[in-house]
């Protein structure tokens, strides 16, 4: 058992008076260290807590077990936000960039210096008033279109737009990350995006699904986080599948967590040949007449224009088992079974957000969900499909009962230029380019300003050394954020933001569910120099005039109580504001009806007066909007197309033989928690683990536990090796949002010393129509890292007292 996992495991002090606070200790231990101690609520993407406070000082945390059915330990993890060298302590300032030196190439490179608030704030606004002066505000970028800080109200991206908003505007983000093809494709093909709407009930499931195919999607994993505060409910309902004796199959190229606990059949697929196994799919059952002609033609539209193309006379290469075989490298007879299995028993497809983050990913939900149709059992208790059963509780029944909201952004931005999430490098790479999207076109502005608030593009955008070259070609980079991130560490001016723990805010449980209101109070002072974000953007508005008209004359807890007013439990259960922060938590009942939902019943049982908010009312499985597009890389039907980088292709596949798969990390969001104590459970040897069959490991001569660099030509990374059978021969996994560190910061393209995969992802767009990410089209080799420096990823960079 190596160090971090003994650690781990240690039943200290803290770890006894944690589980005396919880409840489950009783006697004059618990009574001391309650007398000795101050409880506070607060909650998280992992959970909600309490925190114990002794003389302004966290001692520890425990989940509130009332609202936190199956505690995760990255609640635990959040003791280290406050207090941690990683910090951004006071106001700093690259050293360059104050003397008025034009060295935007030594971003990343120099220290920092210390400087007082106000020399900040008047640096960030003489920097954006001189960008406006020279370009408009479109000269201004507002990367911080992520939401993913915190839970609370008080959103860093929500008030950086609305900062922006005050002054004319920025240019933003059109689209996001998570669901970058479908996000776009789902809406045109069955009139809902499907990736955050409210899925069959788990009672639905359990009464009724016979086979569930986890398509990619981890459903324990995943569901560990969520985008408010997760209940974790979703592991007593798994319990329950277990027990209706569900059949799971998993389709993906890592035996992942679920399709462990659920003891699932495992089809080994090769990465990036997901839609070619549904093609067969489709041509199988619609050879063998055992797909539902019924329902292709009563509830779809365009079948007999996409038929054409499955059976090759479209492209002259029809879509058989056979065919798929040598693509998925899954046997033509297991294909025709895995068809039949669904066909004949009451099934669920669901699928999963990381497939459509590849090369041609709006083909994947399109495919699905005309396999789907062909399949017939769309709308049927515990049959059809789902996009969300592995995201924030997906099959929770739902309250239906209004929540609180957040801070609002308002009008006012007058830029009218959105780029695709993706698209962050090649905006700052090429002024006045002209790209396709959604059908229409966008043109790069000349950006001068960018600034990042509550996130990391240095963390979550592809070809990390694409984008740092990008960023060094700026006038400026302004950061808000408690710690020193990558994107930090690359800014010109760094403003220290407090943690939600040194302020008030409030939330909600659950994306779906909504079955909570809780109170995130302040659990301690501000560290150092630290203000929230809300006071910043308020300071930064002062020097353009605005400061009333972003405060609205509204003190933080003036806000809160005013977002409180619109919720269920105010309006409706005449709960007092100072009551409910007082208890920290409003519990709302959640409907029986809400657990007879059935993810498009009312369609299914009456198609003319529930239509889709489609072209034709009717799930489209051609779309004459999208055929119009004319693009060549995107049809009016779901289509194969191979990927540019795959283990398909021989030729590049033999200078790098393993394709690398980036999944949500186990014990972070993102690349939250990084830098905590929490992530000794699985690095090795201080870098993020990569995963490799024992085939693999043979073959590259790497054992497990030493250090390997992952390399190709984009760039190369650092990362410990596991070895596994819960891995596919030829596939390779690094979980995403390790903290991203150059090996030697005074060189260019140096290698990550802590395992960023995204030192290795392309900043190929998915296609001309959604211009998504493709993170996960990928190829790699691995050899021996030879000496390695020590990780700096979570240490300050060199700071200069001012």
């Amino acid at each position: 058992m190596n160090n971090s996992r003994r650690d781990f495991l240690k039943v200290g002090a803290a770890a006894s008076a944690a589980v005396a606070a919880s409840g489950t200790m009783t006697g004059a231990f618990a009574k001391e260290f309650a007398a000795r101690t101050e409880k506070i609520p607060h909650a998280s993407h992992y959970g909600p807590f309490h925190a114990h406070v002794r003389d302004g000082k966290i001692v520890d945390i425990t989940p509130q077990l009332d609202s936190d059915a199956n505690p995760t330990a990255m609640v635990k993890g959040l003791a280290d936000r406050v207090m941690t060298d990683s910090r951004v302590k006071y106001p700093c300032v690259r050293k360059s960039y104050l003397e008025g030196k034009d060295a935007g190439d030594l971003r990343g490179k120099e220290e920092f210096v210390r400087v007082s608030w106000d020399k900040a704030l008047d640096l960030a606004a003489d920097a954006i008033k001189k960008a406006q002066a020279k370009g408009g505000n479109q000269s201004l970028y507002n990367s911080c279109y992520s939401g993913w800080a915190h839970p609370g109200a008080f959103k860093p991206n929500a008030l950086a737009g609305r900062f922006f908003n005050q002054i004319g505007g920025a240019v933003g983000t059109s689209g996001e990350y998570s669901n970058g093809a479908a996000g776009p494709t789902n809406p045109v093909i069955v009139g809902d995006m499907e990736v955050y709407s409210i899925q069959t009930a788990h009672e639905q499931i359990i009464k009724n699904t016979k086979v569930m195919i986890l398509w990619g999607a981890d459903l324990y994993k995943c569901n560990r986080i969520g985008w408010f505060v997760p209940n974790h409910r979703n592991i007593d309902a798994y319990e329950e599948y277990k027990k209706a004796g569900i059949k799971f199959i998993s389709i993906d190229p890592i035996y992942t967590t679920s399709a462990s606990e659920f003891k699932a059949d495992w089809i080994k697929i090769r990465p990036g040949s997901d839609v070619a196994l549904m093609m067969a799919m489709m041509h199988y059952l619609y050879k063998s007449k055992k797909y539902d002609a019924n329902f292709i033609k009563k509830y779809t539209h365009g079948f007999d224009k996409f038929l054409p193309y499955l059976l090759g006379k479209e492209d002259g290469i029809e879509k058989t088992p056979e065919w798929a075989e040598k693509l998925t490298e899954i046997p033509a007879a297991t294909i025709k079974e895995l068809a039949t299995t669904m066909v004949d028993n009451r099934t669920f497809i669901a699928g999963n957000w990381s497939l459509q983050r590849a090369h041609h990913g709006e083909q994947v939900d399109w495919s699905i969900i005309t396999l789907a149709s062909m399949i017939g059992q769309i709308g049927l208790p515990g049959g059809g499909f789902g996009f969300s059963m592995h995201y924030a509780g997906g099959g929770d029944a739902a309250s239906g009962k209004a929540t609180v909201g957040g801070v609002p952004q308002g009008g006012g931005n007058k830029v009218n230029v959105n780029i695709p999430a993706s698209r962050m490098s090649d905006l700052l790479l090429n002024p006045g380019k002209t790209v396709t999207f959604k059908g229409g076109k966008v043109t790069y502005p000349k950006i001068e300003v960018m600034l990042s608030a509550g996130s990391s593009p240095i963390g979550h955008q592809p070809d990390v050394n694409e984008l740092v070259g990008a960023m060094r070609t700026l006038d400026t980079i302004i950061t808000v954020d408690p710690w020193w991130t990558p994107t930090a560490k690359m800014s010109d001016i760094v403003f220290p933001a407090t943690t939600t723990m040194e302020r008030d805010d409030i939330t909600q449980g659950m994306s779906y569910a909504q079955d909570r209101l809780f109170a995130m109070k302040k659990v301690v002072d501000a560290r150092y120099e630290s203000k929230d974000d809300y006071w910043i953007f308020a300071e930064l508005a002062k020097r353009f005039g605005k400061e009333k008209k972003f405060t609205k004359n509204r003190t933080t807890m003036q806000w809160i109580e005013r977002l409180y007013k619109r919720s269920y439990a105010k309006k409706k259960m005449k709960i007092a504001f100072e009551d409910f922060w007082k208890e920290g938590v409003v519990k709302y009942e959640v409907p029986d009806s809400a657990r007879n939902f059935v993810r498009h019943e009312a369609f299914r049982k009456d198609p003319i007066k529930n239509p889709l908010k489609t072209e034709s009312g009717k799930i489209q499985i051609f779309s004459e909007k999208f055929d119009a597009y004319g693009y060549d890389d995107f049809k009016g039907h779901a289509t194969w197309f191979e990927p540019a980088e795959w283990l398909g292709n021989k030729k590049l596949a033999a200078k790098y033989p393993l394709h690398l798969v980036s999944p949500h990390p186990t014990y972070r969001v993102h690349s939250q928690l990084d830098n905590t104590w929490v992530q000794n459970v699985h690095k090795v040897q201080g870098r993020e683990p990569i995963r490799i069959s024992p085939n693999d490991a043979k073959k590259f001569g790497v054992r497990d536990g030493e250090i390997v660099e992952v390399y190709n030509d984009r760039g190369s990374v650092l990362a410990g090796v596991v070895v596994t059978n819960t891995i596919r021969d030829g596939v390779v996994a690094i979980e995403e949002g390790a903290w991203y560190s150059p090996d030697d910061a005074s060189k260019d393209k140096t290698r990550c010393n802590s395992g960023q995969a995204n030192l290795l992802t392309s900043s190929r767009p998915t296609s001309s129509m959604a211009q998504a990410t493709t993170a996960n089209t990928v190829l790699v080799s691995i050899k021996k890292a030879g000496v390695v420096q020590p990780n700096l990823a979570y240490s300050a960079p060199k700071i200069i007292e001012g």
